[in-house]
């Protein structure tokens, strides 16, 4: 049942069995799986059926770290969350998302990676996986190359190898989220979903042990409250924490944090341009469609060349992928990505004010920066615009090499983290901060990595990998993929992490969380399908503690 707060004059909602907090992948799962379980349930919702300006400004936050995208650029405050942002586009116009389950080392506690390891093996999400699968519209198929290759299409560069593998990528459908399961439960008579409900806080008992009610803002500046049995934090990556830390009217550091463990250990996948993989004959690039986009019965793949599991092991080092991508020159990358200049996101905040016709936010303070990145705004600006009067560049060049795209696990680390901003937002509240660090074990594991990578296609006579001399640490360019992680992290002890192995918010007994930001340790796999299979894990959960 659809319930717009624009258009709701009462002060409170409820009681509920349950209440979920953020209507992106992990919320909606949770409560499409629920939707027949007899438990009552309500849904909140910050934003609409569709993205809009106004709650879109809610998600701008700061940096403090290592550079990284603009906050409100990675989010989307809409029913249907961040799969209102998934656009990789695997052929004209057919765009998908990219979808791989964990590896079994990601669950293991590694000697070599302090923080490491889950509270459970692969094997506890494994019947998961396969369920998350339709959520995507794709089979029950496995993710091992061997499964998908043909007599044409082969995982060539892995035979036979001791040290490389292919890990294989399905690419799923991308707005099944906002065009099924989000309009369907607003149809559902058993499902309350409250659109435009911003929850600014949980309000507990005089312990701090319990829940008792969400306090969501009016978007008419009015505030209600909505009551419920148990709550599920749905909202992010990002948002889950903070509104933990939100949360401190009795807990004075914010739910689940007296060890001071919300925020902290926040990851993404490190995404880097570096290395050209030139064939020993030029009759290998065709050969090599495996590890490019096509599709296979039906279902758009992709190999990616990855090391051996015992290869990880022996060299204590982070999972790590890397993708080919055919180029017609032979040379480096550049590295060039403007998103991560503070003048950029300037530019982003004055033009969106002079299309809406308002002031812009902190104006001083954005000029400033853009003072500061005009000596690489104005040429970037420049070639930009030359490129998109002139002509097309050619592209029916044959490739004779391919660029390396690395993706990377990172290390959990404390001290790489989000906290509440001095700064607030629309609502009055503080904004997030994103104090993202890169540690010297992320870039040497990537970067032995890539020498194994190289050692092992030379070795094998498929060519030689030109690898670039990083100077600096740590290296420029290295970017995430809109991939928020950690940062309310499972681990059975509350001094090393927030929830326990079920989600449950250690020291609240009717909490729980779920989606990324309880991951421990994060592969190099894109983390929504294990965020659907952690969601149907928690509904099995539910199902039993609530009933």
């Amino acid at each position: 049942m659809k319930l717009d707060l624009r258009d709701f004059e009462g002060s409170s909602l409820g009681p509920y069995d349950l209440c979920i907090i953020g209507g992106g992948v992990a919320g909606l799962a949770l409560a499409w799986t629920l939707r027949r379980s007899g438990l009552s349930l309500c849904l909140l919702e910050t934003g609409g059926e569709k993205p809009e300006a106004a709650t879109h400004r809610l998600s701008r936050g700061d940096i403090t770290g290592y550079p990284y995208f603009p906050l409100d650029m990675t989010r989307a405050r809409a029913l249907g969350g961040s799969s209102h942002l998934w656009d990789y586009e695997v052929a004209p116009g057919v765009r998908r998302i990219r979808l791989r389950p964990l590896d079994p080392i990601d669950f293991e506690r590694r000697e070599a990676i302090a923080w490491s390891g889950w509270p459970f093996g692969y094997e506890t999400l494994a019947p998961y996986y396969q369920q998350a699968q339709a959520f995507f519209g794709l089979p029950e198929r496995p993710y091992t190359a061997e499964a998908w290759h043909s007599a044409t299409t082969q995982p060539l560069l892995s035979a036979k190898s001791q040290v490389l593998r292919t890990a294989l990528f399905q690419f799923g459908e991308t707005d099944r989220f906002y065009t099924y399961y989000g309009p369907a439960l607003l149809a559902d008579a058993d499902v309350t979903v409250c659109l435009h409900a911003h929850v600014l806080e949980l309000l507990t008992d005089a312990t701090g042990s319990i829940v008792e009610s969400a306090r969501v803002r009016h978007p008419n500046g009015q505030t209600l409250t909505v009551q419920a049995r148990c709550f599920v934090l749905a909202a992010g990556g990002l948002e889950n924490a903070r509104l933990l830390l939100l949360s401190n009217r009795v807990c004075p550091t914010g739910l689940g944090n007296a060890y001071d463990r919300v925020g902290r250990f926040f990851m993404e996948h490190l995404h880097f341009l570096s290395g050209l993989f030139v064939p020993q004959e030029r009759s290998l690039i065709p050969r090599l469609g495996f590890y490019r986009f096509h599709c296979c019965d039906g279902v758009w793949i992709m190999g990616k060349l990855a090391l051996q599991e015992t290869v990880v092991r022996q060299e204590g080092l982070l999972n790590y992928c890397v993708a080919l991508w055919p180029t017609d020159r032979l040379a480096l990358p550049r590295r060039h990505n403007p998103l991560l200049w503070g003048g950029y996101e300037a530019l982003r905040v004055l033009r969106e004010a002079i299309r809406q016709r308002s002031w812009p936010e902190e104006l001083p303070r954005q000029l400033g920066r853009l003072v500061r990145d005009a000596p690489r705004l104005i040429p970037w600006a420049t070639t930009r615009l030359l490129s998109l009067k002139g002509k097309p560049r050619a592209t029916g060049r044959e490739p004779v090499a391919f660029v390396l795209h690395h993706m990377a696990e990172q290390a959990p680390n404390p001290e790489s983290r989000v906290r509440l901003s001095r700064r607030k937002d629309a609502f009055g509240q503080p904004r997030l901060e994103l104090h993202w660090q890169i540690c010297r074990q992320d870039v040497e594991s990537l970067q032995r990595a890539q020498q194994l990578v190289a050692q092992e296609l030379e070795r094998k006579g498929w060519g030689k990998v030109h690898i670039e001399v990083l100077e600096h640490f740590p290296p420029s360019g290295i970017t995430g993929g809109f991939h928020h992680m950690g940062t309310t992290r499972m681990h059975a002890s509350p001094r090393e992490g927030v929830v326990d192995p079920n989600g449950r918010v250690h020291g609240v007994k009717n909490l729980y969380v779920t989606g990324s930001s309880v991951f421990p340790t994060v592969g190099f796999a894109n983390p929504t399908l294990t965020i659907v299979a952690l969601a149907l894990r928690l509904a099995d959960h539910l199902k039993t503690h609530l009933q």
